[in-house]
């Protein structure tokens, strides 16, 4: 019967753990103080189970999670800090998808082959595309994609680009350890794209330096040595 209500007990407190923010990277981190946590939480794992728990019985299930948490979360970086690049003066148009689209964005291709400078970054998704550019295209944008249902257009944003080692592919919560970062900063991403090796964080222009500051200081995700 104890064993039964250890387990019951568990999975309430792991539920909790994984629904709320940064709670289980701090698990991970060694940071919590389970008594502490143990009492916020009993309120909420007490209505669920429909039973009195004691502040020990949950202080244990969290010591037993914390292992499990930091195995899921991936392994400790190591190596130096990641390499940072900084594009700026880049612009987003959102389009709906439509049969004319992707010619369209092959044009725009064809017009900047002789424009390697050039930032373009294009992505479909099932009902809508998304286009980043330099500003300076603009007008070009504007010619080639008249005529397409256009969702939004953001301006005045900026492109932080991680270049990460291949073994990103093999590492659990390697971007979740990157994203996480930034929003302890209360940095807003305004969008992702990533590259077998690059990963490009778009954000609005007036938080890109602190974004920079966060990703240069921060423990790199994988070995890039």
């Amino acid at each position: 019967m104890l064993n039964f209500a250890m387990r019951r007990i568990s999975e309430a407190v792991e539920e909790e753990v994984r629904r709320t923010a940064f709670l289980e990277g701090a698990l991970a981190d060694g940071l919590i103080n389970y008594s502490a946590l143990a009492r916020r939480l009993r309120p909420r794992l007490e209505r669920q189970l429909l039973r009195k728990v004691s502040v020990a019985a949950i202080g244990m299930a969290l010591r037993r999670l914390e292992p499990r948490v930091a195995r899921r979360t991936g392994p400790r970086p190591k190596g130096g800090a990641p390499e940072l690049t900084v594009r700026s003066n880049l612009m987003e148009f959102t389009f709906r998808n439509s049969p004319t689209l992707r010619a369209k964005q092959r044009r725009l291709l064809a017009r900047l082959a002789n424009r390697p400078d050039a930032f373009v970054t294009y992505t479909q998704g099932v009902s809508e595309a998304m286009l980043i550019v330099s500003a300076d295209l603009e007008r070009a944008v504007e010619e080639l994609f008249r005529g397409e249902a256009r969702v939004a257009t953001l301006r005045h944003l900026s492109a932080v680009i991680l270049r990460l080692s291949p073994a990103i592919v093999r590492t659990p919560g390697a971007y979740y350890r990157i994203l996480k970062q930034l929003a302890w900063e209360n940095i807003n991403i305004v969008d992702v794209v990533s590259t077998y090796t690059e990963f490009t964080i778009v954000l609005d222009d007036s938080q890109v330096g602190a974004a920079f500051a966060v990703l240069r200081e921060a423990r790199p995700v994988a070995d890039t040595t």
